[in-house]
């Protein structure tokens, strides 16, 4: 601001009014300090002024994987219900490994954010429990304790993907599960218990968050003799995974086997993919994510707020009966 105001030969308090739209500055005045700022390419710094102004304005958002489309859903909410209240977001990105969620957070710690919407972290419980008292947290998609959340009933889809799977005529069913950690065990639970509630017995693959992982992963299930006739994911990545390994084998989905997803990504309605899977709203999620952020801000001190969503089941040409 001192530089904008040598230029403009004005002082740099006139050069803070100006750029806050204060009252004090004329018309005149105003447009001669934007016009001089503007030809320097200077920007105002919104974190410093809103310290300065003590101002509650900006929302930090951390998101897992941008590789992954439902964080890019659950985003498009946050942003939506951030706008309505005019507050800003300051974006974080993690990675599938979950190794760099730490540095992420304390980024936005740094940032000075009023409250951090956090989609997909894989820290611990414990370890996020550190973060308590230093940075605001809504946890999106995982419920953690002591932090607001707002999440989607896992136990629940995964029932209504293996009940549709059985109502089509499956036993052989397998699921590639999320490695276990703390806040994404539901859909393996929903699995096995609608599994065993069928006098079945689960088939549990742990994979990883990636399309590629999950490519290597069912290469050897696909090639035995004894393949399962469908394929339940722990996410819709995963799914295109199995689907990318199933069609290089020169076998077809779902005369050969049947394969469902979760969360109803854009991608999932593509042409040639036709995935059935489980919508758990991830729009939704983020813009409700988004108004919790905004309530905290305003009341530190409440208690935490916790929110699931129903998911619903989207059937689509990738299942069908097994061929016997």
């Amino acid at each position: 601001m001192s530089d904008v105001a040598r230029a403009a030969g004005v002082s740099p308090a006139l050069v803070s009014l100006a750029f806050r739209d204060a009252y004090g500055v004329s018309k005149s005045s105003r447009d001669h300090i934007l016009a001089t700022a503007a030809k320097m390419g200077y920007q105002p710094n919104r974190v410093a002024s809103r310290l300065a102004s003590k101002t509650d304005d900006t929302l930090g958002v951390f998101l897992l994987d941008l590789h992954n489309e439902v964080f890019a859903d659950m985003f498009d909410g946050m942003r939506e219900a951030a706008q309505l209240t005019g507050r800003e977001l300051v974006l974080a990105v993690g990675s599938v490994s979950g190794g760099l969620d730490r540095p992420a957070l304390d980024s936005l710690v740094r940032a000075r954010v009023d409250v951090t919407i956090a989609a997909g972290l894989l820290l611990s419980d414990s370890e996020l429990a550190a973060y308590s008292g230093r940075l605001p947290l809504v946890s999106v998609a995982r419920i953690v304790p002591g932090f607001d959340a707002v999440a989607s009933d896992n136990v629940l889809g995964a029932s209504l993907a293996v009940e549709h799977l059985l109502s089509l005529g499956h036993r052989h069913i397998v699921h590639l599960a999320s490695p276990p950690t703390d806040g994404y065990l539901g859909r393996r639970e929903g699995y096995a218990r609608a599994m065993k509630n069928a006098g079945l017995t689960p088939h549990v693959i742990t994979c990883g968050y990636s399309r590629s992982a999950a490519f290597e992963l069912v290469g050897p299930l696909l090639d035995s003799a004894d393949r399962p006739t469908a394929i339940f994911t722990h996410n819709d990545q995963t799914a295109l995974g199995v689907l990318d390994s199933v069609h290089s084998r020169g076998l077809r989905v779902p005369k050969d086997i049947t394969v469902v997803g979760y969360d109803n990504t854009s991608a999932t309605n593509l042409p040639g993919i036709d995935l059935t899977t489980i919508d758990l709203h991830p729009v939704d999620l983020g813009r409700r994510a988004a108004e919790i952020a905004v309530l905290r801000s305003k009341d530190p001190a409440s208690e935490p707020m916790v929110e699931v969503f129903t998911p619903s089941l989207v059937v689509r040409a990738s299942s069908a009966p097994p061929q016997l």
